[in-house]
């Protein structure tokens, strides 16, 4: 359940992160492969904490910070340090893919495209071991600024995903027009897969609208092993959920996972 706003949750977002992401961390969840499950990768997620109010849910943080505008310094602080991991566990595994949500607020700093690059020769770590996932509705609020900027991105080798695909503002035009690798159908229908209704259609006809324009697919929520089993043979390529690995630091990651 979304907790309630608390007021002070600007100062205490803008102390963190001005002195030195105090309190900020990324959890790591895995991502795998449907027709192996092996680890085809993992998905960088932020957490954070303070004195006051101990863990808070990113539902309740990310707003606040896209508001103020330090959803950018955050966003680049994640990406570095995401990059950082991928950088490492891709010395165990070549092809490993770390995924990172980009917020549209990024898009709108004409330096997104140059930080991206340069982070990535900096640690010599290949673009294509690197993913970054937008939600759907971007394009809807986006401006052409941040169309220019991921199609600058797309062109720096990056891989293009988009995220919680069929969640409310979906563009079969924006699916054809940008340059997306994967897309990630929203966990919201993974229930409807082990119904015996109309609803149990949903996965199936999502996963063939988007193999037949050539994207691959990520099934998010996956929680079960009757899930897994009721969509294991569509064709899916990644899956993604409770089923396969909860959210937790790097250290547990890698005992996990390598």
């Amino acid at each position: 359940m979304r907790q309630p706003s608390r007021p002070d949750l600007d100062f205490l977002l803008r102390d963190s992160i001005e002195n030195n992401f105090r309190g900020f961390c990324i959890h790591y969840q895995p991502q795998i492969r449907t027709s192996s499950k092996t680890l085809y990768g993992a998905e960088a997620l932020t957490r954070w904490s303070c004195g006051k109010y101990g863990s808070v849910c990113p539902d309740e943080f990310i707003p606040v910070l896209e508001e103020n505008g330090k959803i950018v310094e955050l966003g680049k602080w994640v990406f570095g340090e995401a990059a950082k991991q991928c950088k490492k566990w891709c010395a165990l595994q070549p092809d490993f893919r770390m995924s990172v949500n980009l917020s549209c607020r990024y898009l709108e700093k004409a330096d997104m495209e140059w930080f991206a690059q340069a982070t990535l020769r900096r640690l010599g770590l290949p673009a294509k071991n690197m993913i970054l996932e937008l939600t759907e509705s971007w394009p809807v609020s986006g401006s052409r600024v941040n169309e220019e900027t991921v199609l600058k991105l797309q062109k720096t080798g990056i891989s293009l995903a988009m995220d919680d695909f069929g969640s409310g503002y979906s563009s079969l035009l924006s699916l054809q027009k940008f340059p997306f690798q994967m897309i990630k159908i929203d966990k919201a229908f993974v229930k409807s897969t082990t119904r015996d209704d109309e609803q149990a259609a949903f996965v199936p006809s999502l996963t063939q609208l988007c193999h037949s324009i050539g994207r691959q697919v990520c099934l998010e929520g996956v929680e079960t092993r009757e899930e897994y089993e009721a969509v294991r043979q569509l064709g899916i390529e990644v899956m993604q959920g409770y089923y396969f690995g909860r959210p937790v630091p790097a250290e547990e990651f890698e005992q996990l996972y390598f």
